[in-house]
């Protein structure tokens, strides 16, 4: 096979993955598995393997209903005889369940076939609408449609495996067929995603819950009288669920400011910090004339902020009720330099550039590209540091702590030593070089291998100060979710001068991010600034 020939899997690639999973799961979980998880082991073991493909197939599709006339697999020779098998091992059931939904799986034309009181002028959800449950009997006589059991099995077994219930089997397909290069993982070094069988049910009851919340509000119910008595402190208790308990109850907390019960939002904001609840808090408290609190919560996120939204949100609140701290965006960007140009007719940063080129400059448009990139390449061996406890499965293309304080935390020392390592320009280009030539193409989250990264890296570490360069790779890694991004848009150079630059046309705003990463790079001499730009 040539390098470029097309990867074909093989005919039952969807089962040798799903029997990896098991055997991975059954491995690295034994101490939180129990009865029917065993049960579900044992009872698929002992299927044929055209049983256990159908079910597969079955399993990995939307939806919990099929019409058997409908499906047809060339690596399945005997449909009838799986499906008979499935249903006998109690894996399917047929025509027993009178849900209407199974009224989607036909179509217009054969629902006004089937019943005759239908109208053709009628759209298809006006007809859905007005079929009920008893007419799904007329369909049970026509036609077999299979409902598929054992999903909450299959549900859990996956979340073991991927560590939430959003994972998808196809990412074996992904990896296999060459479209996404993963990085080698020592499987020998994963840690399980949860602790205990408790902790995974969490995360499972919440993910059930978001589902139960959304479709309570497709149906205008009252969302209030289905939250009662729900355990958040005991979600919040595990590490893994906590996460995704404080996600649902911000969605919620904001559903109720929207249903203008600020009651309600601040019950249930009080359950986290996770931005933005803090900042809600403050609004709705001063909404509601309660400013003292409103005041003692904006100090709390002005003194110890999460991020640099809560700082900025807290200090100019906090600077219009006349507790002044520091000056605001929208000074800075008053008081930052400004030029000239015509209206553009392509975006105001090339317009920049092309401004500067004309008067001898070189530059590109950086922003996050050429940080997250040189962070990506300088901390590959950290960040793929199997050793943590970060790394569950193996396809894995970041670690599971990258967005929490713990990855700071938990690589303070490996990030230092690191750094340490790279003493000079000089150093820091062949490190940077060498990990682009051996990793070329492989998956990670902050590197774009785009042919210019290398070159445009070299010219930055070439030009910018090496302390400074190390001091914002640092600060990075204390928070990757926000500090990532909100670099300046340009970085401009001219022989051993350079230049960054945030671009802010009229009526344009300084984010808060950007305002934190102008601050900081100013402070470690770094050349830096905003530049407004007005149009002649």
């Amino acid at each position: 096979m040539s390098k470029n020939d097309p990867i074909i899997l093989p005919e039952k690639y969807y089962l040798d993955y799903f029997n990896y999973v098991l055997e991975f799961v059954e491995r690295q979980y034994d101490h939180i598995l129990d009865q029917p998880e065993h049960l579900f082991y044992q009872s698929f073991r002992d299927l044929s393997e055209q049983a256990q493909c159908l079910y597969l197939r079955f399993s990995n599709r939307r939806g919990d209903f099929f019409r058997i006339s409908k499906i047809s697999y060339a690596e399945i020779p005997d449909l009838h005889q799986a499906k008979e098998e499935l249903l006998y091992q109690g894996f399917i059931r047929i025509n027993e369940n009178p849900d209407p939904g199974q009224f989607r799986l036909f179509t217009k034309s054969e629902l006004i076939s089937i019943f005759g009181f239908l109208s053709p002028a009628q759209k298809k959800e006006e007809i859905l609408t007005e079929l009920t449950d008893a007419d799904i009997r007329l369909i049970h006589e026509q036609e077999e449609i299979a409902e598929v059991l054992k999903n909450d099995e299959v549900d859990f077994i996956k979340l073991l495996f991927f560590g939430h219930r959003g994972g998808q089997m196809t990412d074996f397909v992904v990896r296999d067929v060459g479209n996404v290069k993963i990085e080698k993982l020592d499987e020998s070094k994963f840690k399980p995603w949860f602790g205990s069988r408790e902790e995974a049910l969490s995360m499972m009851h919440i993910s059930q819950l978001r589902r139960m919340i959304y479709e309570i509000q497709e149906a205008g119910l009252p969302l209030e009288d289905y939250l009662e008595e729900m355990p958040w402190n005991t979600w919040l208790s595990y590490p893994r669920s906590a996460k995704s308990a404080e996600k649902l109850l911000l969605k919620i907390a904001y559903y109720f400011e929207q249903m203008q019960q600020p009651e309600l939002a601040l019950h249930y904001y009080s359950f986290t910090d996770r931005p933005p609840a803090r900042e809600r808090k403050v609004r709705l408290l001063d909404k509601m004339d309660k400013k003292e609190e409103a005041v003692t919560i904006a100090r709390e996120m002005s003194e110890h902020p999460s991020n640099a939204s809560e700082l900025t949100f807290a200090t100019d609140f906090l600077n219009r009720k006349g507790i002044r701290i520091n000056r605001s965006m929208t000074e800075r960007l008053k008081s930052a330099p400004a030029i000239e140009i015509p209206r553009p007719t392509i975006n105001v940063e090339k317009a920049v550039l092309e401004y500067y080129e004309d008067k001898g400059w070189q530059g590109l448009h950086a922003e996050n590209y050429l940080w997250r990139g040189l962070f990506g390449l300088v901390f590959w061996h950290v960040i793929f540091d199997e050793s943590l406890g970060s790394f569950h499965h193996p396809l894995q293309r970041q670690p599971s702590d990258l967005n929490d304080a713990v990855f700071f935390e938990s690589r303070q020392e490996s990030l230092k030593i690191q750094l340490d390592k790279l003493k000079s320009r000089k150093q820091l280009l062949k490190h940077v070089a060498s990990l682009h030539a051996s990793k070329q193409g492989i998956a990670n989250r902050f590197v774009y291998w785009h042919e210019s990264l290398l070159p445009s890296l070299e010219v930055m570490i070439d030009r910018v100060p090496l302390k400074g360069l190390k001091l914002v790779l640092l600060e990075m890694s204390k928070n990757m979710k926000e500090n990532s991004a909100g670099f300046p848009d340009l970085f401009i150079w001219k022989r051993k001068e350079y230049h960054f630059y945030e671009v802010k046309s009229p009526n344009d705003h300084l984010s808060a991010q950007q305002l934190f990463w102008l601050d900081f790079l100013a402070s470690v001499k770094i050349n830096v600034d905003v530049l407004r730009v007005n149009y002649i």
